[in-house]
């Protein structure tokens, strides 16, 4: 198992939100907000995925190698916020990505907030130099969100926009977040 794949097992904590692997039990939440249709359009494939599609996904992934992690995203009462990952582990470099938010709490701040999780995961705990992802390009509120923690755009592909970051650029942004990060489990 990878250490990406390890972080399966870790908990981690803001003020707001937390992150953790991602459970058997959380597949209804992700298969509804990936359906949604506030959601829908901002994926490369927009058909609507069938329930049992979605748990034979999770099923392989929960066999596979563990070179990736899903996260599930939570409120720090416990109520559901989102998922994110990381994954297409390759060297010192991976993507990040299938982000899906509970569509009532977009705009709330929520997120970006597991994101800058989910970056400290990536960069602080697995030890990662590089992340990258792609994003419709006229996803304009989720642009504005990667590039406010650092993600600068590489290239524009088929309507997609290729952003990357590297860990020394996180580094001054995760050292100027006005909270702190708490881990816990094990890698």
């Amino acid at each position: 198992m990878t250490l990406v794949g390890r972080l399966r097992h870790v908990q981690i904590e803001g003020p707001r939100v937390r992150i953790r692997g991602l459970e058997k039990a959380d597949l209804s939440n992700t298969f509804a907000w990936r359906n949604d249709e506030r959601s829908l359009r901002w994926f490369k494939n927009a058909t609507p995925l069938q329930w049992e599609s979605h748990v034979n996904w999770y099923d392989k992934y929960q066999a596979s190698d563990a070179t990736g992690c899903m996260f599930f995203v939570e409120s720090s009462e416990g109520s559901p916020v989102g998922q994110s990952s990381i994954y297409n582990v390759d060297g010192d470099s991976a993507e990040v990505g299938r982000f899906l938010s509970q569509p009532e709490l977009r705009g709330a701040g929520l997120f970006r907030e597991a994101l800058l999780l989910t970056l400290y995961a990536a960069f602080d705990l697995a030890h990662l130099k590089r992340v990258h992802l792609e994003v419709i390009e006229n996803n304009d509120r989720a642009v504005r969100l990667y590039k406010s923690v650092g993600f600068e755009t590489t290239g524009t592909t088929d309507g997609l926009l290729q952003m990357d970051l590297t860990a020394g650029r996180f580094g001054p942004i995760r050292d100027a977040l006005p909270f702190a990060i708490t881990t816990q489990g094990s890698l």
